[in-house]
């Protein structure tokens, strides 16, 4: 029925039932409030039709819908001719690598095979800038965002970076720089970035125990632009870490001082906030989502191994807090510190650095079941490598 049949239907009832003309009026002006609204927006929409501004917002969705495309192409390795058959299962579709990298840029990537315990060695000065190296397992045909420390992103296909041969001895000379730090930055960390379509949020994490939190929608300006921003407030302060969230997920981070606190993704601010109060000595080693039924491993740096189950670790409401203790107070005044803390199953495993330059892999189950894990120096970096992604390693 149109708005005017409606009108004259209003009059007849008003003709016939006086008393009913005060809610006929406030009608008819809730729904003129309503037609004007739609007026408006029509008429900002024909404008931006015209001045082509529109078009260019829809191309620059379409041009990023395309990009989120072709990384799940490269992730499952599919051209258009296969496209139509998916699912094609990630296992048949890549193989497991480990990435070692450094706060220069520098980068090496070893393909893991089944038997691998005895990754390689570094040689010549392993900690740069006052920051170990990390280590990252990821699918040979991953999609890697590259984050500096000013906020500048750039993205990589993992292809990008040449395979080493597992077992050698190597320096950073060696490695590839894939994207050279800007004076004043040097790289925060890489991350994973093909699930970023099914990924509602980032989700950053500074040394300092700071959280931002943005939507995802945003990705094609941040890309476009090549900068996601620190995360950080204070110029003291770095990034350490970002990860895509979603949802209902759960994050927690690990302090070298064995302080940890854990928080809903959802409930998060957009703004940069203050998670946990750090002492001046103190800083962020370790951040991850948390799954359920999973635990937290640390790691100090004489190869000890503290572990906590998930549901043990208590999910703070508050930024004034100082978190769970997990080194206690005279471990500390004994210079016990965390090098390393990480959400983990009994069935993944661990890639551990040792100061030699040695990088091998351990069992879980055997590191929390020994309480330590032997090294022949102080222990420097971890990385996880879980045991869905173990299936996928290389035949040897």
């Amino acid at each position: 029925m149109s708005f005017t049949s409606k009108i004259d239907e209003w009059m007849k009832e008003v003709d016939e039932r006086p008393e009913s003309a005060a809610t006929i009026v406030r009608l008819v002006v809730r729904r003129l409030r309503e037609l004007s609204e739609q007026n408006e927006e029509l008429l900002t929409e024909n404008i931006a039709l015209e001045n082509g501004t529109r078009v260019e917002e829809y191309q620059k969705q379409i041009t990023h819908l395309e990009y989120q495309l072709n990384m799940f192409k490269r992730r499952f390795r599919v051209d258009e001719s296969t496209l139509a058959s998916l699912p094609i299962t990630e296992e048949n579709a890549s193989i497991l690598n480990l990435l070692i990298y450094n706060a220069q840029g520098r980068v090496f990537r070893v393909e893991l095979d089944e038997e691998t315990k005895a990754v390689g060695s570094l040689s010549g000065e392993i900690v740069t800038d006052q920051e170990p190296p990390r280590l990252l397992t990821i699918s040979s045909n991953e999609t890697l965002l590259f984050l500096f420390t000013s906020g500048r992103v750039e993205t990589f296909s993992a292809s990008d970076i040449p395979t080493i041969e597992i077992g050698n001895t190597w320096t950073w000379e060696q490695a590839t720089l894939v994207n050279e730090p800007h004076a004043g930055e040097t790289l925060a960390c890489i991350i994973p970035f093909s699930h970023l379509p099914l990924s509602d949020f980032f989700l950053q994490i500074s040394r300092r125990g700071f959280t931002k939190k943005a939507l995802t929608s945003i990705s094609d300006s941040v890309l476009q632009n090549h900068f996601l921003g620190r995360g950080a407030i204070h110029k003291s302060d770095q990034p350490f870490n970002m990860t895509l969230a979603n949802k209902n997920d759960l994050a927690a981070f690990v302090t070298y001082e064995g302080k940890v606190t854990a928080f809903d993704v959802e409930e998060l601010s957009y703004t940069t906030i203050e998670r946990i109060k750090l002492s001046a000595t103190d800083y962020v080693i370790g951040a991850f989502l948390l799954p359920k039924n999973s635990s937290v491993l640390c790691i100090t740096q004489n190869g000890k191994v503290i572990h906590r189950e998930s549901n043990s670790i208590e999910i703070l409401k508050s930024s004034n807090s100082k978190g769970q203790s997990l080194i206690p107070a005279s471990r500390l005044e004994q210079g016990v510190r965390f090098m390393g803390a990480m959400a983990v199953k009994d069935t993944d495993q661990i890639a551990v650095l040792d100061a030699t330059g040695k990088i091998n892999i351990h069992q879980v189950r055997e590191m929390t079941g020994n309480g330590s894990i032997s090294a022949e120096d102080w222990i420097l970096s971890i990385g996880l490598i879980q045991a869905e992604a173990g299936k996928k390693r290389s035949a040897s």
